[in-house]
């Protein structure tokens, strides 16, 4: 994702607020604490929600229902999304840096 220019923001926050009927001041707020929630930057999360919901609406059912999986599969193992995504999309040839650094401990 790009950094965005004040224009652009004030674009995507007049276009958000638009589409919920809200205030612009009410959807800056809620852009503001997703981000802190989400612990990104106010123009990162203002990205993502803006590109979700410019998504055709089947992409977006689909992609929360995936989402939806995710977090039940890995609640079922007592991890976080994140760190569940990570270890089944871990690095096929098992020559990823973790893994070199943990042989190479082993190793030493």
């Amino acid at each position: 994702m790009f950094d965005l220019d004040p224009a652009s923001i004030d674009n995507l926050l007049q276009e958000g607020a638009r589409q919920r009927g809200v205030t612009i001041y009410a959807y800056r707020n809620l852009v503001q604490a997703t981000a802190i929630d989400a612990g990104v930057t106010f123009e990162r999360a203002l990205q993502v929600v803006a590109d979700f919901h410019k998504m055709p609406s089947g992409e977006r059912k689909v992609l929360v229902e995936q989402l939806a999986i995710l977090e039940e599969r890995a609640a079922r193992y007592g991890v976080s999304v994140a760190k569940f995504v990570t270890i089944i999309l871990g690095d096929d040839d098992g020559d990823s840096p973790s893994r070199l650094n943990s042989t190479a401990r082993i190793a030493a």
